[in-house]
């Protein structure tokens, strides 16, 4: 329905290396309708400059120092006049066509809270690795223990970002699982079974690169949304960093060996993961597992 307007916020920062790809992603959609923002925090590598040579295809774009990603991307939305809001990462691309299967989706339904969310395509940069992080049905006990929602395949309607608030700028990390979870409270969630997003991992990627800081931050939204089994785990992989290196070392071994069998290559990887062997009283592998993001 390309009747409805989108309205895209890219915050950017300090990423000339891809923005220009993300903001070829934006503009190749051809979609009629589209109002793209770009807030960029006081670039000083080339950012500004690709920036200001598309600007008359943006509805709003500047540059100068700000108070982060997720302020960036508040601003933005106070800023937009859409039926449908997504953000999209300087580092990030949408798929082709993308903005009008979201379109058709939400269209008929803007009036409603709602938020969509499709597949999304994970590319190592640099690498010829591709992974395709397929739609997981939703279920908001689920959405309390890991964040399973691929944020720039998430999309919603302009009611729904009233209902549950702009995003929590005091967060670095973790702003967008927050407001996955503030939306569910009062949204409705629907999925789309296509690709609508490539999200890049590379070397300076944030949320890779966060550690004990990044742990910090979902922790605090475990304690704001989920039950206390669920925050205790956390706290455990929180206070032990080669626990949590191993769990995501482990989840890629179960990978590696699906092949051979699904409860197989489970009890391998479980036997070459030393710090699970024993865990404490109250700390259950299955738990720590649905953390991982095993799909």
């Amino acid at each position: 329905m390309s009747g409805c307007r989108i309205s895209i916020v890219t915050p950017s920062y300090n990423q000339a290396e891809f923005l220009g790809a993300t903001l070829e992603s934006v503009f190749s959609q051809s979609y009629q309708n589209l109002e793209y923002l770009v807030l960029d925090g006081g670039s000083q590598d080339r950012s500004p400059d690709i920036i200001a040579s598309v600007a008359e295809k943006l509805a709003y774009s500047r540059s100068h120092p700000d108070d982060g990603q997720a302020a960036a991307i508040n601003e933005g939305f106070a800023r937009a006049t859409g039926d449908i809001f997504g953000w999209l990462n300087s580092d990030d691309l949408y798929a082709p066509g993308a903005l009008q299967a979201v379109a058709q989706l939400l269209g008929y339904q803007v009036d409603e809270p709602i938020v969509c969310y499709g597949a999304c395509e994970i590319f190592w940069e640099g690498t010829n690795r591709r992974e395709i992080r397929s739609v997981v049905p939703f279920d908001r006990l689920k959405l309390g223990v890991v964040d399973f929602l691929d944020q720039p395949s998430v999309f919603w309607t302009r009611a729904a970002w009233e209902k549950a608030g702009p995003l929590d700028a005091t967060l670095h990390y973790a702003f967008d699982w927050d407001w996955f979870l503030r939306a569910a409270k009062n949204c409705r969630f629907i999925s789309v079974d296509r690709v609508l997003s490539r999200y890049r991992f590379h070397g300076q990627h944030k949320s890779g690169s966060g550690g004990q800081e990044r742990w910090k931050e979902l922790i605090e939204v475990v304690r704001r949304h989920s039950p206390p089994d669920v925050l205790r785990h956390y706290e455990f992989l929180g206070e032990h960093p080669f626990a949590r290196w191993w769990l995501n070392k482990r989840m890629r071994l179960e990978q590696k060996f699906s092949g051979v069998s699904r409860s197989a290559s489970r009890e391998i990887a479980n036997l070459l993961s030393p710090p699970f062997w024993f865990l404490p009283k109250g700390i259950r592998r299955e738990m720590l597992w649905e953390i991982s993001g095993i799909r």
